[in-house]
């Protein structure tokens, strides 16, 4: 077993969601497919993750079901180093939150009550709530955690900004204000989760900060 396996969290490549949100309009979210732009991170993200898994020849990747996602890892995996034993599997617990019957028309008010009531414990109207989805990160959480300690495999996992963030506050058990004061994180940008001797784990690198936390919870008061 390696002595300090490594969870790598990474963000999908460019989409056209994160260039045109007009495309809600036309495909539904597992449908969006990368840009060629966001082809281009893909295959330097698997360059860099040639270098970060070769010591380890056991590395398993879950992806969630996103067309991105998925387009996002089988650039990478033809990338990695020939003695690398890639264990895939598409992970419905991984999947970016349901936000339900969302358009380019209604997703400004959606997301400006979401920000109103704090994003984790909105629900969407037509679709599922902040609870519901770290319910489900927590079980992925969960099954990661047991597989790397019974077999001291890395695990790349390949999520949505979000739902990266959510997994990091649920792994490293940050409170809400603390949470709320990072950004998500850019498309193809990782962090790299180490487990240490006494089972914990530590992140190589803090998330960007906003100079505010980006919910405005009602009720409370921020300073």
């Amino acid at each position: 077993m390696e002595r300090n396996p490594r969870i790598i969290i990474c963000r999908h490549a460019e989409s056209l969601e994160d260039v045109d949100n007009r495309v809600y309009d036309v495909l539904s979210d597992l449908e969006i497919p990368l840009t060629e732009r966001g082809r281009e991170q893909a295959h330097n993200l698997g360059a860099l993750l040639a270098q970060l898994l070769n010591g380890n020849p056991d590395t398993r990747f879950y992806t969630s079901p996103g067309v991105r996602n998925v387009q996002t890892l089988k650039i990478v995996l033809p990338l990695l180093p020939d003695h690398i034993n890639a264990n895939v599997e598409i992970e419905p617990l991984i999947v970016k939150q349901d936000w339900g019957h969302i358009t380019a028309e209604n997703r400004p008010g959606i997301e400006a009550e979401r920000y109103k009531v704090g994003v984790l414990r909105y629900t969407f109207p037509t679709g599922e709530s902040a609870a519901q989805l770290i319910e489900r990160l927590e079980k992925f959480k969960e099954k990661i955690f047991k597989i790397q300690r019974d077999t001291g495999c890395n695990i790349v996992v390949l999520s949505h900004g979000f739902e990266f963030r959510v997994l990091l506050k649920i792994i490293l058990d940050w409170n809400e204000e603390l949470f709320e004061s990072f950004a998500n994180l850019d498309n193809c940008e990782y962090r790299i989760l180490t487990m240490e001797i006494d089972g914990t784990y530590s992140l190589n690198k803090p998330l960007r900060q906003h100079g505010l936390p980006i919910t405005r919870l009602s009720g409370e008061s921020r300073t």
